[in-house]
């Protein structure tokens, strides 16, 4: 048992830990966020808000944009019949004119019943 005033240093230790990750996590969604930010743009303005709601941006590699897209139905979608025309797309914007391929792979979240991305 401890005394009032005394810390578990197991605990407070945990804390701290918990605290520096949050900040860590927190640094990268921001170095994310600066990182694809017109990308996210013109992937916003060519797909459009619903399709847009449903994907990120996983990667940018080499010219390969890399789309997590939360359902396996959207997905065959946006890789079969409209990947070529939503690169053309994306080609014309400012931000997308360096991209010379879109690779579609299925986000790790899942769908609520509503069908509403959750991930």
């Amino acid at each position: 048992m401890s005394s009032g005033g005394a810390r578990d240093p197991g605990r407070g230790g945990a804390k701290r830990f918990g605290d520096v990750m949050k900040r860590l996590l927190r640094a990268k969604r921001f170095y994310q966020k600066s990182k694809y930010g017109p990308l996210v743009t013109a992937w916003e303005e060519v797909v459009g808000e619903e399709i847009a709601s449903r994907t990120k941006i996983g990667a940018y590699e080499h010219g390969r944009l890399t789309i997590q897209v939360d359902s396996s139905v959207l997905m065959q979608e946006l890789s079969g019949f409209l990947r070529s025309t939503l690169l053309q797309e994306l080609r014309r914007k400012p931000a997308g004119q360096d991209v010379v391929d879109l690779r579609f792979t299925l986000a790790g979240g899942s769908e609520s019943a509503a069908g509403q991305w959750t991930g």
